[in-house]
């Protein structure tokens, strides 16, 4: 059986940038699943990055059980620290609408080779295709990783996956499960950053964009609000003004209502005509019947509390065990601020060893 410091298990960019600030001396590796590296990053933005959001305010575009310990963890690895430390290895980046930040190149395999040559560079080494089965411990400060394709020991292990959306390039609720095995209090995940389905037939108003207001109610109480364009595809709502009122559903989806108050003037005649919209009467009422299916959403919210962690996002019930990235219940609006989630766990993480 193979010895190793640390075991980072897998996938992604958290995983990679934490590979990086980890000492270059200890033993090393990383356990991806699939025969790919950061294949998430590679689909983000249609292949472009979506590398982070420079107009960052934790408590106002995360969710999550401790909002209030956010900003302190954040300023430990700001948007322009990230911008500033890729910059250093010749990165060049560019801010566009609502303060995104993407590459200049417009390419993310830019990103996940300078990750990866970077990773290599300290040392790290990579386990593909090896499927993780569990993780026990041993003995005292020694996990056993049993995978598909050996097993391995480890004196730290740092689960760095995402949640369950796109399964299609590996994702599953591993982090959630091993945390379920080793009796860690969790929320339940959902998806979210996703479409919400409606029980009115709005297929005539298929591709239709409208500006309007949206009010998420739970029990007749607002939890969001917001003013942005909102698409109609045959069956739901789109865009990120709906994906966002997405955080805050959670699996009983009976509680929740939607309403828009739609504005006239960038409203087509289609759309005033079907819910026949007049100058003094611009809200309507819309039902919820769904949200799109997790294999279409950007992120699952709800995970490992915080406050089960320390401040390097170490387990407090079991020593030498970390989580960072998707596996923790801190969960970014749209607009390019979860892969800043991902750079500072993994920052912050690393500079605990």
């Amino acid at each position: 059986m193979q010895m190793y410091d640390v075991v980072v298990i897998w996938w992604g960019a958290s995983w990679l940038f934490c590979s990086l600030f980890l000492p270059k001396e200890i033993k090393k590796c990383i356990i991806e699943k699939t025969d790919k590296l950061a294949s998430k990053v590679l689909l983000s933005w249609w292949e472009r990055c979506n590398l982070t959001n420079s107009n960052l305010d934790p408590e106002l575009y995360y969710i999550g059980q401790s909002l209030k310990s956010l900003p302190s963890l954040f300023h430990a690895f700001w948007p322009e620290d990230m911008i500033q430390y890729l910059h250093e290895h010749a990165i060049e980046t560019k801010i566009e609408e609502n303060w995104r930040v993407l590459l200049k190149s417009g390419k993310a395999k830019q990103l996940v080779d300078f990750l990866v040559d970077e990773s290599k560079k300290n040392e790290t080494e990579f386990l593909l295709s090896h499927d993780v089965h569990s993780i026990t411990t041993a003995d005292y400060h020694t996990f056993v990783v049993t995978t598909s394709a050996g097993i391995y020991s480890a004196k730290q292990v740092i689960i760095a996956t995402w949640g369950m959306t796109y399964p299609q390039i590996g994702a599953s609720p591993f982090a959630y499960e091993i945390a379920e095995q080793l009796w860690l209090p969790l929320s339940s995940p959902h998806a979210a950053l996703c479409g919400i389905e409606t029980k009115e037939d709005v297929s005539l108003l298929a591709w239709n964009t409208v500006q309007a207001m949206v009010t998420l109610y739970a029990d007749n109480k607002i939890v969001y609000k917001n003013t942005w364009s909102v698409l109609f595809t045959h069956i739901w709502l789109s865009w990120p003004v709906i994906f966002d009122a997405t955080l805050y559903i959670d699996q009983d989806i009976s509680e929740y209502s939607l309403q828009c108050d739609f504005d006239l003037a960038s409203t087509s005649k289609k759309v005033i005509q079907f819910f026949k919209l007049v100058s003094w009467d611009t809200l309507r009422d819309i039902s919820i019947k769904a949200l799109r299916p997790m294999t279409e959403a950007k992120i699952s919210v709800w995970w490992i509390l915080l406050k089960e962690l320390d401040q390097h996002f170490q387990s407090k019930k079991i020593p030498w065990l970390y989580f960072i990235w998707e596996s923790l219940d801190i969960t970014g609006k749209t607009w390019w601020y979860n892969l800043q989630r991902a750079w500072t766990s993994a920052y912050v993480c690393a500079k605990d060893f």
